[in-house]
């Protein structure tokens, strides 16, 4: 009996943990919120056949409204094949519930590599949702 109680006592605070998340990205932007002036990006190690890959450019498309975004201006400070997917600088065309970003990677004038990623946003900041993100 002590264990079917602990079991439902675990079950429930692992669900109500899970609406808290799903209620606080589908809740409208306090406008009185106050942010960091920190610009925040995600970034992604570019791999082909499980190694790591340089390329020669890249881009990425926003699927829901069709933009699209390279943010290379900011890759100076990151180690060789890792890339930057989207930045705060993007933050008014992200969903807060998830938007699906199409990373393109380009070697010799060819589209080499796609990886879809899902982002959303804190109201301050962008924030991973799903995808092989470089952990920060």
């Amino acid at each position: 009996m002590k264990r079917y109680i602990l079991f439902l006592l675990t079950l429930l605070v692992f669900s109500s943990c899970g609406e808290d998340e799903i209620s606080m990205l589908s809740a409208p932007c306090n406008q009185d919120l106050v942010c960091t002036e920190e610009l925040r990006y995600l970034s992604y190690k570019a791999m082909l056949d499980g190694k790591p890959v340089v390329l020669d450019n890249y881009y990425v498309k926003n699927l829901d409204n069709g933009n699209l975004y390279q943010e290379s201006s900011l890759n100076d400070h990151l180690d060789g094949g890792q890339y930057i997917v989207v930045s705060d600088v993007r933050l008014s065309e992200i969903k807060k519930t998830g938007t699906i970003l199409r990373f393109f990677g380009i070697k010799n004038n060819e589209i080499v590599l796609q990886q879809d990623f899902t982002v959303g946003h804190d109201c301050c900041h962008i924030i991973p949702l799903s995808g092989p993100f470089v952990e920060q």
